[in-house]
This record gives C-alpha cells, structure tokens and sequence, in this order.
C-alpha cells in the first residue's frame, strides 16, 4: 500500500472474521467492503438541498483471487457511468499488485418518501466526473 490518501480509494487488511472454511475471503465479504468503500467516496460529496435517496438497484462481483487472513487489500471505486436517475460505481480490489475482484453496484436515485426514481443532481454529476473511469 502507498500510503496516499484518495477518497476513492480505501485500504484494508482482511479480518478474520471474513475467512470462509476454504481460507479465503468470504464472497460475501467482498460486497461488504465494496460498499465500505463506496461510503468512503459517497461522504465527500456536495451538500445538495432536497437530495433524493439512493438505492441498490443491482450488483455483480467477478472473482480473479481469493483473498486471505490480514492481507493488505485496496479497493478503488470509480464511475462507470451516470445515468439520468441511476449511478454505476466498479470497485476494483488488489492485493500484492494483483486484481482480487471486480465488484459491480448500481444505484438508482429515489424520492426519500414514495421511493420513485427521481433525476441525479446537477451538482453530484458534476463531482462524480472526476471518478469516471
């Protein structure tokens, strides 16, 4: 791990508690750490006044390494696309300079009360460039 701070991107050593029968990381896990991840970048965002919610619409993990006990891991989120309502976020997860996983979480932006889509802000469009991959 490099030791540089990126809002994008969040570095782990894998818990215990994480490790399935097989001495892997949990496929599980990953999901979890993804979305930690995520909530990392998601907390530097713009204050926006009437902010819709967000919601997991959908999500996909695609394994290249099963992780270990205490291994140092970095998960890097970036953009994949902006739809009008919906947010697509890839996280990619190394270890030892090698692909882990790539973890897939799409969200769709919703009215807080009645829970129907609702447009992205103009202002979260416009930060969320900066991650586009």
């Amino acid at each position: 791990m490099d030791g540089t701070h990126r809002e994008n991107v969040t570095e782990i050593r894998i818990p215990f508690r994480d490790i399935d029968m097989h001495g892997h990381m949990h496929n599980a896990a990953y999901y979890a750490h993804a979305e930690a991840a995520l909530a990392n970048l998601w907390r530097h965002r713009p204050a926006v006044k009437g902010e819709p919610a967000y919601l997991v619409r959908r999500s996909a993990c695609v394994y290249h390494r099963g992780l270990r006990f205490d291994e140092p891991a970095r998960f890097t989120v970036s953009v994949a696309k902006v739809g009008g309502s919906s947010l697509s976020f890839a996280v990619r997860v190394e270890a030892a300079d090698q692909l882990s996983a790539e973890v897939e979480i799409v969200w769709v932006a919703v009215d807080p009360v009645r829970h129907r889509p609702l447009p992205v802000p103009a202002a979260t469009r416009e930060w969320l460039t900066a991650y586009m991959a």
